[in-house]
């Protein structure tokens, strides 16, 4: 009984401990459930979050993409219109220079004129005392004197009035050309400071306009740099204008003058070849007429050979006469000996042969004109007939003409050529490099100065990767300045090709001084 109880008490502890923890298990996991709800509905909101921060993300940086876009394109167009004030200005300044210039050689013209007038007048005052003094009664010195307003007028009264002697006229002829030659100096000398004063007005006002717009552009770049908007910019500064200009005129006088020394060479040159020429043929004509002479002189020789052989055989028929006629006027001793005997003298008297004739000898023939030395010539291949060639192979990914402003130029003044990093780049045309190097945005870059039939042209290669050539070397069509590259303002390899009709003038909205170059490939 006992058992039992124990055992019934043993079944109710187990069966209440199996419903206590039965009861705990179904609380756990009631709880864990919320809690896993709840962890993915964090999860969930985290990421919402994430994705709006990145769709935030990518609207601001696709509005910051768009705002670089914009601004970079605003600040190309600025620095387009501030190549053009840019170039206008240092091209402004060497005009200053060049009637600067031209000032002070007026000047100096005055300055001589001026002395040679004071020297011509101490002669003509001489001469005039001269003439009062020795045959001035029946002028009116008086009248010629205080009614003149100064001594050139005297001098016009005095020429007008017939008082002055021929002898004399030269002198003040003379004396009238320095005056005249004064006066046109003096009135250009007015007229050229008069024009100094407006060009230097008309400086000013573009150095002006370009410091307002280099404010513009420096206070937009601030405005980006401050919220952190990075972009790349680049232009030629004023400084690296005007020595590609001054560097343009060095190129174009170096050129002329290696012309200049070319068509010297040249003439120089052919003129040797007419003397050596001239000089072979006078000596084909020596040795001609020598050999003329020569066969002439055999030609006389063979005739006198001829002659005197002719005189001997007569003196031989003479003496065989003669014997002939001894011998029949001889009487015969005996019929034997007789016989004999004129047999003997039969045999004896026949008159020997005459012997024969030489021959003429042939005249020997003229020696050959030995050639005359001439010196060796070396020159540079000759370029081609082409006035411009092309400059490299590839592509043409851009033409001639206007363009949509993206880059911050409204008319495109080459055209582009397209092809691998590395491509040979060749002159145009025979010139002189004016500058080659880094600048701006053309990056890599040549410019050669070139003169053709006396019209000045200009070329430049752009975005080179590499440049083999110098400033003030001259190269000649055809030959390597460097290869095709990607540098400065370019969005891929290919080579920027200009040509300039005259010097080289930038402008970004026309064609300015610059020609469509495939009209000459």
């Amino acid at each position: 009984m006992s058992a039992l109880i124990n055992w019934k008490r043993t079944v109710s502890t187990l069966t209440l401990s199996a419903l206590l923890l039965g009861t705990h298990s179904v609380a756990d996991a009631s709880t864990t459930i919320k809690e896993k709800q709840e962890q993915q509905k964090k999860v969930e909101e985290q990421r919402n979050s994430v994705k709006q921060n990145q769709s935030n993300t990518s609207s601001k940086i696709e509005q910051n993409t768009k705002e670089i876009s914009k601004v970079q394109e605003e600040v190309n167009k600025m620095d387009a219109q501030l190549q053009d004030i840019i170039y206008d200005v240092a091209a402004k300044r060497q005009e200053i220079k060049r009637t600067e210039m031209k000032i002070e050689d007026l000047e100096a013209d005055i300055k001589g004129y001026e002395k040679k007038m004071i020297a011509q007048e101490k002669m003509m005052k001489e001469r005039m005392a001269t003439m009062q003094t020795n045959g001035g009664g029946s002028i009116n010195w008086a009248e010629f004197i205080f009614g003149s307003k100064n001594f050139s007028d005297l001098i016009t009264r005095m020429i007008t009035a017939g008082t002055i002697q021929r002898s004399d006229q030269e002198l003040f002829n003379d004396y009238e050309a320095t005056r005249l030659s004064l006066q046109e100096a003096q009135a250009e000398l007015k007229a050229e400071r008069a024009s100094l004063l407006e060009q230097q007005k008309a400086l000013e006002a573009r150095q002006a306009e370009l410091e307002k717009k280099m404010k513009q552009r420096e206070a937009r770049i601030k405005e980006l740099e401050e919220k952190n908007i990075e972009f790349e910019t680049q232009i030629f500064d004023l400084q690296e204008i005007e020595a590609t200009l001054i560097a343009q005129e060095e190129a174009i006088a170096a050129e002329i003058e290696a012309q200049r020394r070319e068509e010297e060479e040249a003439r120089r040159r052919a003129e040797e070849a007419a003397r050596q020429e001239a000089a072979r043929k006078a000596e084909e004509a020596r040795q001609a007429e020598a050999a003329k002479a020569a066969a002439a002189q055999q030609a006389e020789e063979a005739r006198a050979e001829a002659a005197r052989q002719e005189e001997a055989a007569k003196a031989a028929a003479a003496q065989a006469a003669a014997q002939k006629k001894q011998n029949s006027n001889t009487n015969s001793q005996s019929s034997s000996s007789s016989n004999q005997t004129t047999q003997n003298n039969v045999t004896a008297s026949k008159p020997a042969a005459p012997p024969a004739s030489k021959p003429a000898p042939k005249p020997a023939p003229a020696p050959a004109p030995k050639p005359v030395p001439t010196t060796p010539t070396t020159s540079a291949p000759a370029p081609s007939s082409a006035k411009f060639i092309q400059p490299t192979t590839g592509r043409f990914s851009q033409g001639f003409g206007p363009a949509s402003g993206q880059f911050g130029y409204s008319f495109h003044n080459g055209v582009d050529i397209a092809g691998p990093v590395g491509t040979p780049i060749r002159a145009s045309a025979t010139g002189t490099v004016i500058r080659a190097g880094w600048g701006g945005a053309y990056g890599n870059h040549v410019m050669i100065a070139h003169v053709i039939d006396g019209q000045v042209w200009t070329t430049v290669y752009a975005h080179m990767n590499s440049v083999s050539v110098s400033a003030g070397q001259r190269v000649t069509q055809g030959s390597n300045i460097g290869t095709l590259g990607n540098t400065g303002n370019s969005s891929g390899p290919h080579l920027h090709f200009e040509i300039h009709q005259g010097s080289y003038s930038y402008s970004s909205s026309s064609a300015g001084s610059t020609v469509n170059p495939r009209q000459f490939f």
